[in-house]
C-alpha cells in the first residue's frame, strides 16, 4: 500500500504541454492517479481532455499554446494558474541531419528547434516555478532526448545540441528550486513509437532491446517523477532508451 499511495495525485494540477506523444499517456496515467489534468498543445487538446473526464472523471482543461512563443507562454501561464506539477513534452525533431552549415535553410532550422526545444521550455519552467515557489509546493518534469547524451540515431546537430542544452538547464533549475523543496529532474528516451518518428526509419539493431519504445512505457517514468514517490529524486536525467546508452 505504501508504494501505491505514493504514486496518488489526488487534489494535484498538472500541467502537460505537449500531448501528441508521449503526454497523452501521460496524462491518461496522471488521470488515473487522481491527478486534475490542464492540458496544452499548438492547439488545444479538447479532445485528449474529453476522453480523461469521460473515462476517469478527471476535473480536465484545454489549452493553446505555441511553445516557441513568449507571448504564448505567458498568456497561458495567466490562464493556467496554480500547479503543482509542469511535465514539458513538447518538441520538434526536423530532418536536418544533412542541412549544410551555413545556409539559410540550416539557420531557420536551428532558430526553430532552439526556440521550441530550449528557449520555450526554459522560459515556460521558470515562469512556473516563480509561482510554485510562492506556493511552496510544485514538481517540474521536462523530456530530453538520448541525443542529448550521445548525438542520437538519426537526429541532426541542431536536436541532439537543444537536448543537451535542455539537460543542462534541468540542473541549472534543479539547484535553483531545491532550497524550496520542489524537485526538478528530466526523462531522455530512446527512440520512441511517437508521430515524431513515424516517417523516419531507425535501426533497431543499434538498441540492445531490438525495438523502439512503446510511449507508454516513457511515460510510466514521468508519471512517476511528477508524483510524491518521487520526492527525493533531484536534478536527474533519467535514462529510457533500452540500453542504447549509459549515463
Amino acid at each position: 500500500m505504501l508504494a501505491l499511495n505514493g504514486m496518488q495525485m489526488h487534489g494535484q494540477r498538472i500541467l502537460i504541454v505537449g500531448v501528441g506523444g508521449i503526454g497523452a499517456p501521460t496524462a491518461e496515467i496522471c488521470a488515473q492517479c487522481g491527478a486534475e489534468l490542464v492540458l496544452a498543445d499548438l492547439r488545444a487538446p479538447t479532445a485528449i481532455a474529453s476522453a480523461m473526464k469521460a473515462k476517469y472523471g478527471a476535473q480536465t482543461s484545454a489549452y493553446a499554446v505555441d511553445i516557441g512563443s513568449s507571448d504564448s507562454i505567458r498568456t497561458l501561464c495567466a490562464s493556467a494558474k496554480n500547479i503543482d506539477g509542469l511535465i514539458i513534452a513538447s518538441g520538434i525533431l526536423p530532418e536536418e541531419a544533412d542541412m549544410l552549415p551555413g545556409t539559410s535553410e540550416w539557420e531557420e532550422s536551428f532558430a526553430s528547434v532552439f526556440d521550441i526545444n530550449v528557449r520555450g521550455p526554459m522560459m515556460l519552467a521558470q515562469l512556473v516555478l516563480a509561482d510554485m515557489i510562492s506556493r511552496s509546493t510544485g514538481r517540474i518534469v521536462i523530456i530530453g532526448s538520448i541525443a542529448g547524451r550521445n548525438g542520437g540515431l538519426l537526429s541532426g546537430a541542431q536536436y541532439a545540441a537543444s537536448k543537451g542544452a535542455l539537460h543542462a538547464f534541468v540542473r541549472w533549475l534543479a539547484l535553483r528550486a531545491a532550497p524550496h523543496g520542489i524537485p526538478v529532474n528530466a526523462v531522455a528516451p530512446g527512440a520512441t513509437a511517437t508521430p515524431m518518428l513515424a516517417t523516419r526509419h531507425v535501426d533497431v539493431k543499434k538498441i540492445p532491446l531490438g525495438r523502439l519504445a512503446d510511449p507508454i512505457e516513457i511515460a510510466r517514468v514521468v508519471s512517476l517523477l511528477a508524483s510524491p514517490a518521487a520526492s527525493y529524486m533531484h536534478g536527474a536525467i533519467v535514462d529510457v532508451n533500452g540500453g542504447a546508452a549509459f549515463s
